[in-house]
């Protein structure tokens, strides 16, 4: 931006300040050696104390000894050789809120007893603990928490790990299970928004219109915004400017308190080019600049990320389907299943959990692990607990026909071992059998709910629901208890969601006073 626009502007106007601009500028993190990340140069202090692989650290047995320093990445290495490894076993490190913290957990042939959701090829682009069972090995321990993001186990990265891949790590055995974790504070409850500022020109051609429809607000707040650029407009050819984007100056006129009438008139008073100065919020993705040793790494990881959201999170839901047998009357349907309202992991359809060698259902080939049933005999299932559609089922079981509307499962399994699905499992059924629940929370005084959301139409996995990422600890919704993380937010005190940016969805929530009341859907995480 050139000094003469910047004058331009009342002094008070910070939008423009080049500090501010310098400060959100992407700058590379100085241990090259270690770490690529790629972040706006307000932030880089912050990474490199807490979250920098290549950040100096201490070793976990410092306090019994160990003098090793080194990098962050290098620590998982250096502990297996220890000279102090075996000293103060009973020392418990704790979990630091705003810290990337390892810790060890005896698991033996235990599982962790924890539930996870997201992963890179999902819109939490993390991997989240989202339940802690309490017999489990991780609650016996104690130290972690709903929330925490997993970003290593036994030395294996998760950061970059789909779902899929991080169950099979953390389903892993090991006699010791070494966790790599971080835990955001609560000033950290929404995700931090990149503000971009641009300068872009337009040549006019006779003939043709900007197409560029303006409205006085929009979801983020009061201004004057872009709404909608015109099919076979010159602006939509052009590709630079956005729907929501924030118009600051056009043609070095001031436009923070403009009006559409305003803006229509310099566009057109305007003879052969319109330029204009907008703001951009956009959510931290991976950035534009990245330092050219690593495209081909870069590429390959976006290629196999492209790859693994066509197997789950991108999946076409399942069709319903009619499936009739014919049956002796004394013979049952030789199948066992699970879920109900109300059910130990929570308010989830029937599904199928098991399939019975030899049984009527079995030899018919129609039914498999992980299938949906939506009704028996004309008699829906949906919105029944597990004791009253086992009831159903059996009754039922005594006919010679049986009619079955179930839903193909988007997985399954193999051997004599009970179906468990996943958390992709749920997201990909049809809305009809989502049950919805209402939670009204009432704000803190600091006007946070204490919840980190994700996702949006603008998602970079496409148009996607909002999801809560994290819940903050000591917060109105972590003390509630009742949204948990990868939950989806269909609408907020009666405003739907759906089709809305993260930017609006984050706006909405801060800017709502004293009781808010969400309806959201909440899925199980998968089990490990």
């Amino acid at each position: 931006m050139d000094p003469a626009g910047l004058q331009e502007l009342p002094l008070g106007q910070l939008v423009l300040d080049p500090h501010r601009l310098l400060d959100k500028l992407l700058v590379v993190c100085p241990n090259v050696d270690y770490c690529e990340e790629v972040l706006p140069r307000s932030e880089l202090e912050a990474h490199l104390q807490n979250k920098c692989r290549g950040a100096v650290t201490r070793c976990l047995k410092s306090r019994a000894g160990c003098p090793f320093q080194g990098p962050r990445s290098a620590l998982q290495c250096h502990m297996w050789e220890c000279a102090y490894r075996e000293e103060d076993e009973n020392l418990m490190v704790p979990v630091i809120e705003g810290e990337v913290t390892t810790l060890d957990i005896p698991k033996g042939s235990y599982d962790l007893g924890i539930s996870i959701v997201g992963g890179c090829d999902t819109p939490l682009m993390a991997v989240v603990i989202q339940e802690i069972f309490p017999e489990g090995v991780v609650a016996k321990d104690g130290r972690l928490a709903q929330g925490d993001q997993i970003l290593e186990v036994n030395g294996e990265d998760l950061t970059l790990a789909t779902h899929a891949q991080a169950r099979q790590a953390l389903k892993t055995l090991y006699p010791i299970c070494r966790l790599t974790v971080y835990r955001e504070k609560a000033e950290e409850s929404q995700p931090i928004e990149k503000e971009e500022i641009l300068r872009v020109t337009l040549s006019k051609k006779q003939g043709k219109q900007l197409g560029i429809k303006l409205v006085g607000k929009n979801r983020s707040g009061p201004g004057l915004y872009i709404l909608e650029l015109i099919q076979g407009g010159l602006a939509l050819q052009d590709g630079r400017l956005k729907p929501d984007d924030r118009i600051l100056e056009i043609n070095k006129t001031d436009m923070l308190v403009g009006t559409q009438e305003e803006a229509a008139k310099l566009i057109q008073s305007s003879k052969d080019k319109v330029t204009f100065v907008i703001s951009r919020r956009t959510r931290p993705q991976t950035p534009d600049l990245i330092r050219s040793a690593s495209k081909d790494c870069v590429a390959q990881a976006i290629a196999a990320l492209e790859q693994e959201a066509d197997k789950s999170v991108v999946r076409k839901q399942p069709k319903e389907k009619l499936v009739t047998i014919t049956k002796d009357s004394s013979e049952s349907l030789g199948i066992s299943v699970a879920g109900g309202l109300g059910s130990q992991r929570g308010d989830v359809p029937i599904y199928v959990s098991n399939v019975q060698a030899g049984g009527c259902l079995a030899r018919s080939k129609q039914v498999k692990k992980g299938d949906i049933l939506v009704s028996i005999n004309g008699i829906s299932l949906m919105d029944l607990t597990h004791s009253e559609s086992v009831k159903v089922l059996k009754a039922c079981a005594e006919s010679k026909a049986v009619s079955l509307k179930k839903f193909d499962g988007t997985e399954t399994s193999d051997g004599a071992l009970n179906f468990a699905p996943s958390w992709l499992f749920w997201l990909n059924l049809p809305s009809m059998c989502q049950t919805e629940k209402i939670i009204s929370l009432e704000k803190s005084q600091s006007g946070s709910l204490g919840l980190a959301i994700v996702g949006g139409c603008d998602s970079s996995h496409g148009n996607q629901p909002i999801f809560v990422k994290s819940v903050v600890l000591n917060t109105p919704a972590a003390k509630d208890g009742r949204i948990r993380c990868g939950d989806t937010i269909l609408s907020v005190n009666g405003q739907c969601l759906q089709n809305m940016t993260h930017a609006g969805a984050v706006g909405l929530l801060k800017s709502l006073k004293g009781t808010v009341t969400l309806t959201v859907v909440s899925w199980p995480g998968t089990v490990v």
